[in-house]
């Protein structure tokens, strides 16, 4: 009985905060200053780089032609540095979850091309 109800309990609490966001933008400007520093040959964390480029890459991979729209033939560098810019631009907003500053960044870098709108007759 012990066990079901530890079982129990940590399956409540477990996912008690599940709907938290996994990064900060804190979090994510952390790893953005030390992607920089890998980028201009400086000693950098390893750690902090890739996680900053897989991070973005996988906001771009997730939300690509939903969100924004990437030209073709960009590379996730350049995706990386866009987002690292808009990071540097706005201090005001590193309180925000990571996904949705990397997503602002792309939106207003990279928007969704207009969509001609048909003329009802």
């Amino acid at each position: 009985m012990k066990k079901l109800l530890m079982a129990v309990a940590l399956f409540l609490f477990g996912f008690s905060s599940a709907h938290a966001e996994f990064k900060s933008g804190n979090g994510l400007l952390s790893s953005w200053r030390e992607y920089s520093k890998a980028t201009l040959g400086q000693p950098y964390s390893a750690n902090d780089d890739g996680f900053y480029t897989g991070y973005v890459a996988g906001v771009c991979d997730s939300k690509m032609h939903i969100l924004f729209e990437i030209p073709e033939g960009a590379t996730i560098g350049q995706a990386c540095d866009v987002v690292g810019r808009w990071l540097d631009r706005h201090p005001e907003e590193w309180n925000k979850p990571a996904e949705q500053l990397v997503i602002n960044a792309l939106k207003e870098a990279f928007p969704l091309p207009k969509r001609a709108t048909k003329k009802s007759k």
